[in-house]
C-alpha cells in the first residue's frame, strides 16, 4: 500500500508521481503512460533512448527527492516481460545516476506480481 511511503515522501518535500500503467501490454503503451505521468507530451511513443534522455535531463534543484509509485506494473510485466525489464533498467540507471547527483529517488512498485528477480538500488 502506498499511502504510508507516499506520505512520508511528501513530509520529506519529495515530489511524487504515480505511474498508472493499467491496461498497458507494451513498450508503446508504457512510454506512454510515462509521458502522461511526467507531463512531457513531446515523448510520445519514443525510443527507449529517447526516455532515458528525458530521465537524465529532470531538472534536480527542487524537490528534495522523487517517489514514483508504479501502479498495475504486474499486468505490463505479464503482457510484455522483455519491455518491462527494459523498464526497470531505465529506472534503475536513473536512480543510480540521481544518487550520483546527490538526489534522491525511488520507484515503488505498487501492488502484487509475478516472480521477478527485481534489483534494489
Amino acid at each position: 500500500e502506498p499511502g504510508p511511503v507516499r506520505r512520508e515522501a511528501v513530509e520529506h518535500d519529495w515530489h511524487t508521481v504515480t505511474l498508472d500503467t493499467v491496461g498497458v501490454d507494451d513498450r508503446e503503451g508504457f512510454v506512454a503512460s510515462l509521458a502522461d505521468a511526467f507531463d512531457l507530451s513531446e515523448l510520445g511513443a519514443g525510443s527507449w533512448d529517447v526516455l532515458d534522455q528525458h530521465r537524465r535531463a529532470r531538472d534536480l534543484d527542487e524537490p528534495n527527492g522523487l517517489l514514483i509509485c508504479w501502479e498495475a506494473w504486474a499486468s505490463f510485466a505479464d503482457a510484455d516481460p522483455d519491455s518491462f525489464e527494459m523498464a526497470i533498467e531505465i529506472f534503475q540507471d536513473a536512480c543510480i545516476a540521481w544518487q550520483y547527483d546527490k538526489f534522491q529517488a525511488a520507484v515503488l512498485l505498487v501492488g502484487d506480481g509475478p516472480e521477478a528477480d527485481l534489483p534494489y538500488w
